[in-house]
């Protein structure tokens, strides 16, 4: 800035190098490259330690000298630290949320019950580096750190810089507890004096199998241990009791408290006192249990079902097995539907065969909002919806913090989707649609795909942004949600050079009708995109077929049944946000499945 503004009067120069002064050459940076990323003691590839070129050393200093006379700025930072901080902004883009060790082919273990290692981020490098790191919060406009970049180490988006929870402390026993299940099912009232639990369910623990479904069904509620809930529990605690769990009413509170961790049920949930949480707790904490949980549980569990503490309806454990075979489709063959056609007459269609795919998050659709044109919904509206569906007035005033987060994303769309910033090339100038809204009170996750890992952490990382320290105000997670999804969905657009979206055909809208295909919504990381299953329906038209063509019953809509998911068939993911009338179609499928298991 100093040589732009610079004035030049006689005698003074009008061209300024504003190196260091020290002379290195490419095969030296390269040696410093390697020595800082990876600490290697191996001998360097240049020898420009030894042999110094004097004449261009000297030049190099003059005219790093002639930049501090007449500019009174000079470089200040070494070449070391220069490539320190170089890498360790790479490293934090390239592996912000990092992959985890990897159990066979496809799946990832996030927990820590195995000794999994925590990745190494920028300020990792910087620090063994020893190079200081700068920090936003302080004020240093120079610093491209981002902020909320440090996490709570119980996050399964933590690196080595990870900060302390309330959650360290009960790690070992939710581990000990949740062994041996497929899948939790839990709740996780925390940062105000909690007592009672609102939400109730059936207890279940690794011990109790289903007939119909090899997997076992976890129960569990994370509550504050200084709260009136657990006070009550503990001291209707019969006498009898207390001996089984090795205690007794002379031991102290704290004792109990100690003792009787993860051992101890209340309406169906075992519950787990964590410490120091019945005051208002940090954004990364509150949001933990629910958006980032991987290490919370044994690296046995497979799958998490998050249910908000004011769910209106009682989830059991059957319900939780149910919602997690949604998760994964095998390959659907061919099939018949009817339907009508340009000039409203009745016609038969052939669908094409649907691939086989995995839903790494499962979610269900916010109701009372309008995808038709998706670039047009109204954002006001939307957050209206939210409000309503989080138990807030909508009719009352927006709260600062959620106009706010509004106002960004309505702004921020208005700027992407502008002419300046889009393709010059008409037939890729996509346009960033924030459109997939869900209703939050529960969500399930696939705790085993790196996929999802990224999902989570994302989303993990934009809400806490923009969340309050309050618990009870923890702000609208389902609207950050659409946010990240819009920029996963653009970034998969733009990378796989996906022609813009034509309005449906008739054919197109009879599918959109009749299958569930519009409900997967194809995860994308970066490295590539799988065609999303909607857009392999586009490719592939249903084909209209003479009505007087009989159906062999096989191949009638309602009795083609996926296949069963093959290890060996290749996979999409995807984030699927399911409606409740498909739901409800699955859920009576479900039913007569498990009538039909027990008939037998």
């Amino acid at each position: 800035m100093a040589a732009m503004q610079y004035r030049a009067v006689q005698g003074s120069p009008t061209t300024f190098n504003i190196g260091s002064g020290e002379m290195n050459t490419l095969s030296a940076f390269a040696d410093k490259i390697q020595q800082v990323a990876f600490d290697d003691n191996r001998p360097n590839r240049s020898v420009s330690n030894s042999v110094i070129d004097v004449e261009r050393s000297n030049a190099a200093r003059s005219a790093g000298f002639t930049s501090n006379e007449y500019l009174g700025w000079s470089a200040q930072t070494t070449l070391k630290d220069g490539v320190a901080k170089l890498l360790a902004w790479h490293l934090d883009r390239a592996l912000p949320f990092f992959s985890s060790s990897t159990l066979d082919e496809e799946e990832v273990d996030y927990s820590e019950s195995e000794g999994v290692m925590k990745h190494m981020d920028g300020k990792d490098l910087l620090s063994k580096n020893n190079v200081e790191s700068c920090s936003t919060e302080e004020g240093d406009a120079t610093c491209l750190l981002e902020q909320h970049t440090s996490y709570p180490c119980a996050s399964e988006c933590s690196t080595m810089t990870c900060t302390s929870s309330i959650f360290d402390a009960v790690l070992p026993i939710v581990h000990d507890t949740t062994e041996g299940c497929y899948m939790v099912l839990y709740t996780a009232p925390l940062g105000y004096d909690v007592e009672s639990l609102d939400v109730e369910t059936e207890y279940s623990d690794s011990g109790s199998t289903f007939e119909y479904h090899e997997g076992t069904v976890c129960t569990l509620a994370f509550v504050p241990s200084e709260s009136t809930l657990v006070k009550n529990v503990i001291e209707d605690l019969p006498v009898n009791a207390q001996s089984m769990l090795d205690t007794s009413p002379s031991d102290s509170y704290s004792t109990k408290l100690k003792k009787l961790n993860g051992h101890l049920a209340h309406k169906g949930f075992l519950l787990i006192f964590v410490d120091g949480a019945t005051h208002p707790l940090s954004p990364e904490e509150t949001l933990l249990p629910k958006l980032a949980p991987a290490r919370l549980f044994h690296s046995s569990v497979r799958r998490a079902m998050y249910v908000d503490e004011s769910f209106s309806h009682t989830p059991y454990p059957e319900d939780a097995l149910f919602l997690s075979t949604e998760t994964y489709r095998g390959v659907t063959k061919s099939r018949t539907i009817k339907g009508h056609d340009e000039k409203g007459r009745e016609t038969k269609y052939k669908l094409p065969e649907e691939p086989q795919r995995y839903a790494v998050m499962l979610a269900s659709q916010m109701r009372d909002i309008s995808t038709g044109e998706v670039h047009a919904v109204s954002l006001r509206d939307a957050t209206r919806a939210m409000m309503d569906e989080k138990g807030y007035d909508a009719d009352a005033h927006e709260p600062k913090e959620v106009r706010a987060q509004r106002e960004f994303y309505e702004r921020g769309r208005a700027l992407i989707n502008s002419m300046q910033l889009r393709s010059s090339d008409p037939a890729h100038r996509h346009k960033i649609e924030i459109k997939d809204f869900i209703r939050s009170k529960w969500v399930l996750y696939n705790l085993k795909l790196e996929e999802g890992h990224h999902v989570r952490c994302e989303w993990y990382k934009e809400h806490g942004r923009w969340a309050g320290s309050n618990t009870l105000d923890s702000g609208m997670d389902h609207l950050s949600f659409a946010y990240v999804m819009a920029k996963r969905e653009l970034s998969r657009k733009i990378v796989s050079e996906e022609p813009l979206p034509k309005e449906l055909s008739l054919t197109e809208k009879v599918i959109k009708a009749a299958t569930d295909a519009h409900e997967w919504h194809p995860v994308f990381l970066g490295g590539g995109s799988k065609i999303p299953l909607h857009d392999s329906f586009k490719a592939s038209a249903a084909q209209a077929i003479p009505l007087n063509i009989a159906d062999r019953p096989e191949f009638e809509l309602d009795k083609v049944v996926p296949e069963t998911v093959s290890l060996d068939t290749k996979t999409s993911y995807f984030v699927r946000i399911m409606s409740d009338e498909v739901m409800l179609k699955a859920r009576k499928n479900w039913a007569k499945f498990i009538a039909k298991f027990e008939k037998h």
